[in-house]
């Protein structure tokens, strides 16, 4: 009893353990019942699309945002660690809301609305206390800090917009939802801490530049409202962008060749930033001139290329660091860094070839990813275990 105690005081000594817990288990769930209801073989209280959407948005990536954000957004603020009990409560209702939405796919719609519904009521809390942090800080510098704000108040109008739609079955309300979900929450929540810590890492001096997020957000702003008209001529603003971000990153001149692993994979990740968005956009714009439907190609390589690889990075980089590890990895985790960029080009594949077993091994890999790194970083994140490379 002492011992299971022990265990259960450890997994929540940090926030980010738990968070990132649930995130892996959230992708590996959330994406095989998507797989099931997609080739018809489980049937759902939902549409396949609408779980896949809402999943992802809201019980898979955003456990990684959260778990990172609320050890690291405190110290960004020169603010105190947080309460236990302020992220445990944070974290209840994230798991409850998970729990009760993935029930609520097969049992009765009410539970799907009611998990809904408290992971609305998450984003909210986390917003709450990230303001009070904001407010009280003493930093002479809150640029990132404000952005990362701002980010997590567009996440929390993306649900709400998410669940109104689904209550009064409006598809219009929902494209709403997930692009600005994707662009303004997703993106914007990696992009404000990307653009902070990986030229910090990589121990790269370069100055702010305080225009880039705001130009960006704005143009998403512009392309989101954009692909929800009826011209669906987004890909401009997000063309635009890319074009932005490029130049931002070529200013940085990340050491990419002479980097570590650890560090490799988190520039790759920032590069695929501009890169999805200017080929996304491409494809996007070949899908109206041709009058073809390319499967979402543009949103998947920003979502795989950019937020994937930087969850994967950021993940098995603070996994180890917070637990004593060797910041050094291994040749599995090696092979699941690449294993995330071959995701990608599947997932592109698909979206051009629309070939239907192409999309089964796209999501496949995606289970086997998230599997295998449980499998090597799940014991660190329960148990506080040590590795060696």
């Amino acid at each position: 009893m002492r011992k299971s105690s022990s265990r259960i005081s450890y997994f929540l000594s940090q926030p980010h353990q738990p968070f990132f817990a649930l995130g892996i288990i959230s992708a590996i769930i959330f994406m095989l019942v998507f797989l099931l209801s997609f080739k018809g073989i489980v049937v759902l209280n939902t549409t396949p699309n609408t779980l896949h959407a809402y999943s992802m948005l809201f019980i898979v990536f955003t456990p990684f945002f959260q778990g990172f954000l609320l050890t690291t957004y405190p110290r960004f603020n020169q603010f105190p660690p947080l309460e236990q009990k302020i992220y445990t409560t944070n974290f209840t209702l994230l798991f409850v809301g998970a729990i009760l939405f993935l029930i609520g796919l097969f049992i009765w719609i009410g539970f799907l609305y009611i998990g809904m519904f408290l992971l609305f009521c998450n984003q909210l809390y986390t917003l709450f206390v990230f303001y009070q942090i904001y407010k009280v800080s003493i930093s002479p510098q809150k640029y990132d800090q404000f952005w990362i704000l701002l980010s997590f108040a567009s996440g929390v109008v993306s649900n709400l917009i998410f669940i109104i739609a689904l209550i009064v079955d409006s598809s219009m309300m929902q494209e709403l939802a997930k692009k600005s979900g994707v662009y303004l929450y997703l993106i914007f929540v990696a992009l404000s801490v990307g653009q902070r810590m990986i030229p910090f890492f990589s121990h790269v001096s370069v100055d702010k530049n305080t225009k880039i997020l705001k130009i960006v957000y704005i143009l998403f702003i512009l392309g989101v409202l954009t692909d929800i008209s009826p011209f669906a001529y987004g890909f401009v603003f997000y063309y635009i962008a890319g074009i932005f971000l490029a130049k931002e990153i070529y200013r940085w001149k990340l050491p990419f060749k002479k980097a570590e692993p650890i560090l490799w994979i988190l520039h790759l990740a920032i590069f695929w930033l501009p890169a999805g968005l200017l080929i996304g956009s491409i494809v996007d714009m070949a899908a109206v001139i041709m009058n073809k439907d390319f499967i979402f190609a543009g949103l998947h390589l920003v979502a795989l290329g950019f937020i994937t690889t930087v969850l994967i990075g950021f993940g098995t980089r603070v996994t180890l660091g917070h637990s004593g590890n060797l910041m050094i990895i291994d040749n599995l985790t090696k092979a699941l860094f690449y294993m995330t960029q071959i995701v990608v080009y599947m997932r592109l594949l698909y979206s051009l070839t629309q070939t239907g077993f192409l999309f089964d091994i796209t999501a496949a890999l995606w289970i086997a990813l998230f599997v295998a790194w449980s499998f090597k970083y799940m014991p660190i994140l329960l148990f506080g275990k040590k590795i060696t490379p």
